[in-house]
């Protein structure tokens, strides 16, 4: 069940104008609802839905339960007529997360039949889909769809989905020498492939994935031996200590090619992920001093400013408030202060930067590129990952006391 007991020490002054920002995002997300068409988890409908069930948690007087069973019944329509895949970001497993999910922290009916076993079978298809074309993507593949399956264990306790992919992810490595890693395959001209060091297509996302398999006791044995032979690769490229990143973005597979030096700090990409991992891996693994090293990669962090950090944006993807949330799940964890400073500090910059009120969604903008021009360009988005309900949800968190279990999504949930 989500609590939903006011947070304690709390700056006056932020806790109104974040209150007021979340109602403002929820209101022009409703007004907006008939023109959403997307149903994805990540920029959809599904993720929109997590934050008005939240809503309906915290303010059980206002109307955001109904607002959420309008969505659920746009989702299920979805399901029934439109021709979708099965993935976690845009597909159908991402519309079947948010129903688990709301299952799981009380918003709907357990004894309520939705018919998820039916779509269990139609994303395990998926999973031998993703395997034949090695796609192991934390956010857009196989990995994903072990996310969806992790929530669904909660409930039914069940093994076989997540054994699979767990199989397939051993079979999908290759040797490094002494280790065994995951490649990130080359995205047309943006990247060649490369080792990468993100949460979002790279290693430590699988990482932080497997260690939660783990705690399942599930392969337990082949998941040891699978983080203990990835992550010690990770962590032999760690740079000095008197560098400002702990750990590149990524590192070519060509030994030819140049390799950029440092990384940005968002929770895509950055040290964060890293850290994040070190902590999953650690409590899974009973290490330590990997779960020690992942505290003391994010303390570092801390001491990055707005401008090396590289955000040029909210959202929770390579936003502000993407930092804002792993500063709080970290506080919540150590109960070190420096953690819930920093989480306060990125919250006023974010405000500072990238709060234009009665603009965009809700007051924020996410900056793509628009490949016909090559150029920058900042829009208004709705979704979880790239919009304005992610940064509403992540206010909610920091808000209030609640067990924020939605951003098991991220991988960041420490």
């Amino acid at each position: 069940m989500i609590k939903t007991q006011p947070a304690t020490v709390l700056p006056a002054d932020l806790h109104g104008v974040l209150n007021n920002q979340v109602e403002t995002i929820a209101w022009q997300i409703h007004e907006k609802r008939t023109e959403l068409n997307e149903p994805s988890l990540l920029d959809g409908k599904a993720g929109i839905a997590l934050l008005f069930a939240y809503l309906s948690k915290i303010f059980p007087e206002k109307n955001y339960l109904q607002i959420t069973f309008e969505l659920l019944d746009d989702l299920s329509y979805s399901l029934a007529n439109d021709e979708l895949d099965y993935h976690l970001s845009a597909g159908v497993a991402g519309i079947a997360f948010a129903f688990q999910h709301l299952r799981n922290t009380g918003v709907l009916d357990k004894a309520e039949d939705l018919n998820l076993a039916e779509l269990d079978e139609f994303i395990n298809l998926g999973v031998d889909q993703d395997y034949k074309t090695g796609n192991w993507d934390p956010l857009h593949g196989m990995t994903g769809l072990g996310i969806y399956f992790l929530e669904r264990n909660k409930e039914n306790g069940e093994k076989n989905y997540l054994e699979k992919i767990v199989d397939h992810l051993i079979s999908m490595r290759t040797q490094v020498d002494e280790h065994k890693t995951w490649i990130t395959p080359g995205y047309e001209n943006y990247s060649n492939d490369n080792y990468n060091f993100g949460m979002a297509h790279g290693m430590p996302g699988v990482l932080s994935f497997l260690a939660q398999v783990h705690t399942k006791g599930i392969r337990q044995k082949e998941l040891e031996e699978m983080i203990s032979s990835c992550l010690p690769f990770l962590l032999q490229h760690q740079y000095d200590d008197n560098e400002e990143c702990c750990f590149p973005t990524a590192i070519p597979v060509d030994p030819g090619e140049k390799q950029n030096h440092g990384s940005r700090l968002a929770w895509c990409y950055g040290d964060l992920c890293l850290a994040n991992a070190l902590i999953h891996c650690g409590k899974a693994l009973g290490r330590h001093d990997w779960r020690r090293k992942g505290i003391d990669v994010a303390l570092k962090t801390t001491q990055r400013n707005f401008k090396s950090a590289g955000c040029m944006d909210a959202p929770f993807c390579h936003g502000t408030t993407g930092l804002v949330h792993q500063y709080n799940r970290l506080y919540r964890l150590t109960g070190n202060d420096v953690f819930r400073y920093a989480a306060e500090k990125w919250i006023r910059l974010t405000l500072q930067h990238f709060y234009k009120p009665g603009e965009g969604a809700g007051g924020y903008f996410f900056r793509c590129l628009n490949e016909v021009t090559s150029g920058f360009e900042y829009t208004p988005r709705y979704g979880l990952l790239e919009g304005s309900a992610g940064i509403a949800l992540v206010y909610l968190s920091w808000l209030y006391n609640i067990r924020p279990d939605w951003d098991i999504i991220f991988l960041c949930n420490v």
